[in-house]
């Protein structure tokens, strides 16, 4: 590693630094920029790791903590500059990016150019670019606090990697790559920001596509370890823990065919306008602009998110769902106050009914599996049985994926469907939708000697005979903790 950095500084290498099985995709990404743009060589490579959650969904921005590890896949950016890109920097009113990927027939090339005030994102263009420049808005907004950024014309070459639309934060993946770039680019370092404050920069970046996450994409894909899950909370701050893994188990990650885009759908949004509905509601509370169900848990006076649970349960009614009329009036405020704090999305504002117990149900009872299976995970490799262990996280995760879908309602009939056959077929001790769900994939816990039994098993039990799903071959891997985001110097 290049000089001698902490813990919380975001990794610098050199090519020595470089983890063998990143070299050849790296080398392969350096050939085609030269390629593309005039033979020249690029100045330094990001990277950004994608994620699997492994329990903890659609909580962290509700205030509570989640518990993913970054995977083996990655997003990688090869940056340069034009010949003539540092020249008359100080008279220049304006910069110009030049955004290629190597799978140019799915992702068009993309040139840009802004002024002194920085990038605009275009939400109604949801475009593969516009993610890049969600983390290139997130740095220029950093620097323009302290006197703005430098004209400079860029070029990059992106490659990557993490299966799109899938739940294993593609998107997140290339927003922290992108902030990366634009940080190096423009300040010559990475040091203004630690890890965290990189995650909380680029988390708030990400919500200029219109999605409003809470962070854990970002978060794990900056302060990943090797060989560790992290247990990620959000109650106060960014708060990070490493969590050891019981020893002979798989993660094993499989995708159900289906695929949503979080930012090009309204689900996302809508549940997170109703965590906020139903967090007024319980701690009647109407003062403060970030009412969360973390703080209304607080408001219960009650210690544990397990007994918030029973608390919603008595409190909030099943059906008919909510109106925004009658949560208001409850609340004694007008409608529009009430709206302009929680409906914040287009999205929120056309939901007619409001299905605050359910969503506070989910939210509450996951917020406490992640508490146990992170304490269980402690006992791994202390002398408890890890088989006994494993099979309690096994419970755990299937009990998440029944909630998320029969409560939170963001799973779909392929997911289901997986999940049974991991678990029936497979021979899984626990599955669950992994990401924000209604498609993409499934993360489920297999003993070390069975993972090649359940890849076989599951594939032809869920995609049959011809070994397609939905016109393409069925995706399933296993994967270890992988390191996080890194910045790579070639000179």
């Amino acid at each position: 590693m290049s000089g001698q950095q902490s813990e919380d500084a975001i990794p610098v290498l050199s090519r020595p630094d470089l983890p063998g099985n990143h070299t050849a995709a790296i080398e392969s990404l350096l050939t085609h920029y030269s390629k593309t743009f005039d033979n020249s060589k690029p100045e330094f490579v990001a990277r950004a790791p994608g994620r699997v959650n492994l329990i903890g969904e659609h909580i962290d921005y509700c205030g509570y903590s989640v518990l993913p590890m970054a995977i083996d896949r990655h997003i990688l950016i090869a940056v340069g500059y034009p010949s003539n890109a540092r020249s008359n920097q100080n008279e220049r009113s304006s910069s110009t990016l030049r955004i290629c990927h190597i799978d140019s027939s799915d992702r068009p090339a993309a040139t840009v150019t802004f002024g002194a005030d920085g990038v605009a994102v275009d939400k109604e263009n949801l475009a593969w670019h516009q993610y890049v420049l969600c983390g290139f808005r997130g740095v220029q907004d950093y620097l323009l606090k302290g006197g703005g950024f430098p004209q400079l014309d860029i070029n990059l070459m992106v490659t990557g990697d993490i299966p799109s639309s899938s739940g294993l934060s593609s998107s997140s993946a290339l927003v922290v790559c992108s902030a990366l770039v634009a940080m190096r680019a423009y300040t010559g370092s990475l040091s203004l920001l630690d890890r965290r404050g990189m995650a909380s920069l680029c988390a708030t970046a990400e919500r200029y596509i219109g999605t409003e996450g809470g962070g854990m994409d970002q978060a794990i894909s900056l302060c990943a370890r090797p060989g560790q899950a992290m247990w990620i909370n959000f109650k106060s701050g960014l708060e990070t823990r490493p969590v050891n893994l019981p020893p002979g188990y798989s993660w094993v990650v499989a995708h159900c065919g289906q695929v949503l885009n979080k930012a090009a759908t309204d689900q996302f949004n809508q549940r997170v306008a109703e965590c906020r509905l139903a967090a007024r509601l319980l701690s009647k509370n109407t003062d403060s602009a970030n009412m969360r169900l973390v703080d209304a848990q607080d408001a219960l006076g009650v210690t544990q998110p397990g007994a918030a649970a029973d608390l919603a349960a008595q409190r909030l009614r099943a059906e008919p769902p909510y109106s925004l009329a009658e949560v208001a009036a409850e609340l004694s405020v007008e409608s529009s106050a009430l709206s302009a704090i929680c409906l914040t999305s287009e999205a929120a504002k056309r939901l007619a009914g409001f299905q605050l117990r359910q969503r506070a149900l989910h939210v509450f009872n996951e917020a406490q599996r992640v508490l146990d299976f992170r304490d269980a995970c402690g006992r791994a490799g202390s002398g408890d049985n890890d088989k006994n262990l494993a099979a309690r996280l096994g419970e755990l995760m299937n009990a998440s994926h029944q909630s998320c879908s029969e409560l939170y309602n963001c799973s779909c009939p392929e997911l289901d469907r997986l999940c049974q056959i991991c678990r029936d077929v497979g021979g899984a001790l626990g599955s669950r939708l992994t990401g924000a769900g209604w498609g993409g994939c499934c993360v489920s816990l297999v003993p070390d000697s069975g993972v090649e039994k359940f890849l076989s098993s599951v594939r032809d039990a869920f995609a049959g005979p011809t070994g397609l799903v939905s016109g393409r071959p069925f995706l399933a891997f296993a994967s270890s903790p992988s390191t996080g985001a890194y910045l790579l110097e070639l000179n």
